[in-house]
């Protein structure tokens, strides 16, 4: 689209540089050394969604990178999951550990774009370091919210407090490496707007978490 700022690493066309950077981490893997290890923000994360085991839920995960969280969703019990990522080959090796782990039939990787969901709906969308990929996060809010019954979960660098204050330089170094190797650009957005637009829609912060400079929150319809 016209109006994509050069800069936006997540906007409404896929930027290569995304698919780049993690195609490179990822092409070359040989899961006979098993799969990529879960971060520890994503495993706070699923240390706050293990309820899966009583609600079987539906689940959709933007930014679903190699598949971990998801096939980790439905070891607890999912009843199916879709993961959508930028990136092929972290679509191809999360396929390759959905059937690793036995389940193929349950779960669904497509590369794609997160704001391309807003026809869908599950019972949990998940957005695990997903949000500081994108410029203007509210169109993704906009599509997750349309998409989620029930559920959303996100994870996103902090930006309130002494966490908000060392973050924000620390992210924009990073940003200055970047231009100079080709990466792509991470943003730290203002978590009270994050959080109030999801209360607009109807949402309810259930739980939360930190890892390090990170915020995991979990937050239910109703």
């Amino acid at each position: 689209m016209g109006d994509r700022e050069s800069d936006d690493c997540c906007g409404p066309e896929i930027d290569p540089r995304v698919a780049r950077r993690f195609d490179r981490s990822w092409s070359d893997w040989d899961e006979a050394e098993g799969f990529p290890p879960m971060v520890d923000v994503s495993a706070r994360l699923l240390d706050r969604l293990r309820d899966a085991a009583l609600v079987r839920p539906t689940v959709l995960e933007i930014g679903c990178g190699t598949g971990g969280l998801i096939v980790a969703l439905l070891e607890m019990g999912a009843r199916e999951a879709k993961g959508v990522d930028l990136s092929p080959a972290s679509i191809d090796l999360a396929r390759r550990r959905a059937t690793a782990a036995g389940f193929a039939e349950h779960a669904v990787f497509e590369v794609g774009q997160g704001a391309a969901v807003r026809d869908e709906a599950y019972d949990w969308v998940v957005l695990d370091r997903v949000l500081c990929c994108d410029r203007h996060p509210d169109r993704m809010l906009d599509a997750v919210i349309g998409a989620a019954r029930k559920r959303i979960a996100v994870s996103v660098p902090e930006s309130r407090g002494w966490r908000g204050l060392l973050n924000r330089p620390l992210w924009a170094a990073e940003y200055a490496w970047d231009r100079l190797t080709g990466g792509c650009r991470g943003y730290v957005h203002d978590l009270r707007q994050i959080e109030r637009r999801l209360a607009g829609a109807g949402f309810r912060r259930v739980a939360t978490d930190r890892a390090g400079l990170w915020f995991v929150g979990v937050y239910d319809r109703g």
